[in-house]
């Protein structure tokens, strides 16, 4: 082999003499190609691997915080549910202690407890009462359960009066009223302005009439034609936990008494008010009334900085005399007014 010239070298070949800066190498007396190390190169893709793992890491530790707040909320919720159950419990107990305590006395409705001439004013119309219990404030309510029209045991014209109460017109309450009966009946043949199978079917309904009694309100959902406004409109004027019996006219709510009177439910409510105020005046003496019952729905809301978060509701039986003082038929937790 001739002689290198080391000036020669210019790093594209093995014309020079071994210079360990260039990209040639002489391995086992060949000169071989190596690349150069590049610290820029290198340096990058360190680079790209620390931002990976940066975020990487970012990524664990926003799941982790996502995860900690939802069993934070997770848990507060569950506090939050057993201390209403306990309060609301404790409601039901006043509530049931003011029904049984001194003969009542109209109005009811007294925002801030008092008692009327030292007579308890609480008397099973569902007005609304204000109780702070444990440094909480909770809305009591307590209704007459016989003052509203049994879904199971209604006659038509109380029904069609009903809807016609709330301003329906008059041939849907009509058949709002025939649906009712179809739907509670036990047989298949539907009446003038009713429904029975063929015609939920045709209105793309999955199911069709029922042909049972009603098992709760709710279910009047269910029934052909009922929109949810109307339903919630309709729904504090029913039960499916009457006696049987007629209803009980002393407590009945303005829908119930404006069914029972064939008029709007804006009549009885100005009537009420004109009455309220009569009294305010001292025009009309308060009068003495019964409690109702035996079954009386009570309904518990838990009031949070001026907003209802929860609400109890329970249909109690009230037996002063029995072993237990009153028994629970239901009881229903949920989240605002429900």
């Amino acid at each position: 082999m001739a002689p290198v010239d080391d000036a020669s070298d210019n790093g594209h070949g093995p014309t020079g003499s071994l210079d360990r800066r260039g990209p040639w190498r002489q391995v086992d007396s060949r000169w071989v190609w190596v690349r150069p190390n590049s610290p820029g190169a290198t340096g990058g893709i360190a680079l790209v691997l620390v931002l990976w793992v940066i975020a990487l890491l970012t990524v664990m530790a926003l799941g982790l915080t996502a995860t900690q707040r939802t069993e934070t909320a997770l848990s507060r919720n569950q506090v939050d549910a057993a201390r209403f159950r306990a309060l609301a419990e404790a409601a039901v107990d006043y509530a049931v202690y003011r029904l049984l305590t001194d003969e009542p006395t109209e109005p009811a409705s007294m925002p801030d407890g008092e008692d009327v001439g030292g007579v308890s004013a609480w008397v099973p119309d569902g007005q609304p009462h204000l109780w702070t219990f444990g440094g909480e404030t909770l809305e009591i309510r307590i209704e007459n359960e016989a003052s509203r029209f049994d879904l199971n045991v209604v006659e038509r014209d109380q029904l069609e009066a009903l809807f016609l109460a709330l301003a329906v017109d008059p041939d849907e309450a009509g058949a709002l009223a025939d649906r009712i009966l179809d739907w509670r009946d036990e047989d298949d043949l539907p009446r003038l302005l009713g429904a029975e199978d063929d015609d939920y079917m045709a209105a793309g309904y999955p199911y069709g009439a029922k042909d049972e009694p009603f098992a709760s309100a709710e279910e009047l959902q269910q029934v052909l034609g009922m929109t949810p406004a109307l339903y919630r409109a309709v729904a504090p004027g029913l039960t499916v936990d009457g006696d049987g019996g007629d209803v009980d006219e002393t407590f009945a709510s303005p829908l119930v008494l404006a069914a029972l009177r064939g008029r709007l439910v804006e009549d009885i409510i100005d009537e009420q008010q004109d009455r309220a105020a009569m009294r305010a005046a001292g025009d009309e003496p308060p009068t003495r009334v019964d409690r109702g019952g035996p079954l009386y729905r009570i309904r518990v809301t838990w009031v949070v900085g001026g907003r209802q978060t929860r609400t109890l509701q329970t249909l109690i039986n009230l037996s002063p005399r029995g072993p237990s003082l009153y028994g629970v038929r239901w009881r229903r937790i949920g989240r605002g007014t429900e």
